[in-house]
């Protein structure tokens, strides 16, 4: 462990109190990884309570000399929250409050430790909807949200987690309260708020954030799709899209996938299933009922083995089930998994999936494959032994390789997770020496001293 100087410390200690400067052993393990395999631990960590509390540990970190990473509830896949270069974890999840919200104006202003799941909930108990979904959103914070810019199911129709954040308040790297978007009382021309969405704590610290919410859809319709090959159904979920469908969810499971799943859930397919899709429409009755009707029509006309469809919250959390198990189903495949969520163009779907299954073979590795197929977000799992040091260095050989078939295609090397420490070696694939530059720069006019998040998304 690191040393601040004792008179400084016991300072800060006293101005935010000893309840949220944790110093045990314990309690920096704990918040040394997020959901990656890697792992550091901290000199200090901060649970903020309030914007006060996130200023004054940015000004402690700036005359003592030490970085910040900032964290939410950790569970983000691209090491976005580990703190590499040690120094102080700054914690916002008891910054949790719903500080207004304006059921006319369809906007929540929130504190960015509120879960995605309390949003969601909070905004439906008023005939709101707030899209953004990700897999973890029952503990996942909206302030990790924002700075990895998450996805989730919806994403095809609804968009990410930019297209809901009118506005931000954040601590700047000189310890100002900064406003943005409508948040920003003084109107000033530029609007910053599209550039800290998604910059994973490397520009600012978020202290509140304004989310847009919208009317909730009247109803929704699940269905349940099997195919005889990973091809027809990519094509299906093309097709769908092609033929003026838009779903608010739209995901694809390959046959490695399937197995995995049935065996952890216990259940079985018809023979001869090599892929599943899985399609949600929401609108008004007729909107629902016509976009079942068009969905079968495609699909049957594509080959599939199986339809089933319903308009039953009950029922359609049955047919959920598979698509809801799939992660704890991989981890028995094999005690090492890395997870890229690369995307590209829906079209190239087929390619990729294809792409990873030939390198699956001559790597000797099971890559399962399952996503987000009306967006072209695809999560592409590489299953290995951690303790073989040989497989070890395949695996990481092929998601080179995979995100070498990505860009390729004309994809990008994340879709939702971030690049964070995991992916930032390989931004080379994607940007030119120019653009990485200009990322480059834009870090040094927000940050120039580096106190922010050292060591993510920049390559060195």
């Amino acid at each position: 462990m690191m040393f601040f100087r004792p008179k400084s410390f016991k300072s800060f200690q006293r101005l935010l109190g000893q309840h949220k400067v944790l110093i045990s052993d314990e309690d920096r393990l704990t918040y040394s990884y997020d959901t990656t395999a890697q792992r550091v631990v901290p000199d200090l960590v901060v649970m903020a309570e309030s914007t006060a509390d996130v200023q004054a540990t940015v000004n402690f970190a700036m005359d003592e000399g030490y970085v910040i990473t900032p964290r939410g509830a950790g569970t983000g896949m691209s090491g976005g929250s580990v703190p590499l270069k040690r120094g102080i974890v700054l914690c916002t999840e008891r910054m949790d409050s719903i500080h207004k919200l304006d059921v006319q104006g369809k906007t929540m202003h929130v504190g960015p430790g509120i879960t995605t799941a309390r949003v969601q909930e909070e905004a439906a108990r008023h005939g709101l909807f707030y899209p953004p979904d990700p897999s973890s959103h029952k503990v996942s914070t909206i302030g990790g949200n924002i700075a990895e810019n998450a996805g989730g199911l919806r994403c095809v129709k609804y968009g990410t987690t930019k297209h809901y954040v009118l506005g931000l308040e954040f601590i700047t790297a000189h310890g100002e309260i900064c406003r943005t978007g409508r948040l920003d009382s003084k109107s000033l021309p530029y609007d910053i708020t599209p550039l800290l969405v998604g910059s994973e704590g490397t520009l600012g610290i978020i202290t509140a954030a304004l989310l847009r919410l919208v009317d909730a859809p009247a109803g929704r319709g699940t269905m349940r799709i099997l195919f005889p090959s990973l091809e027809q159904a990519a094509k299906a979920a093309s097709d769908i899209m092609a033929a003026g469908v838009v779903p608010a969810v739209s995901e694809l499971m390959d046959k490695a996938v399937l197995d995995a799943v049935t065996a952890y859930v216990g259940t079985h397919l018809p023979a001869g299933t090599q892929a599943l899709l899985l399609i949600e429409v929401d609108g008004t009755a007729e909107e629902v009922q016509a976009g079942i009707s068009r969905v079968e029509k495609i699909c049957i006309g594509r080959g599939a083995l199986q339809f089933r469809a319903t308009q039953d919250p009950e029922i359609a959390e049955r047919l959920w089930r598979l698509r809801r198990s799939v992660s704890p189903s991989l981890a028995r495949l094999a005690p090492g998994k890395l997870n890229e969520d690369v995307s590209v163009p829906r079209s190239k779907l087929p390619d990729l999936i294809e792409a990873a299954q030939r390198i699956s073979k001559r790597y000797g590795l099971t890559i399962p494959c399952f996503g987000h197929a009306g967006d072209g977000n695809m999560h592409i799992n590489v299953m290995f032994d951690p303790s073989d040091t040989l497989q070890a260095k395949r695996a990481h050989q092929a998601v080179e390789e995979i995100f070498k078939e990505t860009v390729a295609l004309g994809g990008t090397l994340s879709g939702e997770h971030g690049i964070g420490s995991v992916k930032r070696e390989y931004m080379r694939l994607q940007m030119s020496n120019a653009e990485i530059e200009t990322l480059r720069m834009i870090k040094e006019s927000f940050d120039p001293d580096g106190i922010f998040n050292p060591g993510k998304i920049i390559p060195d």
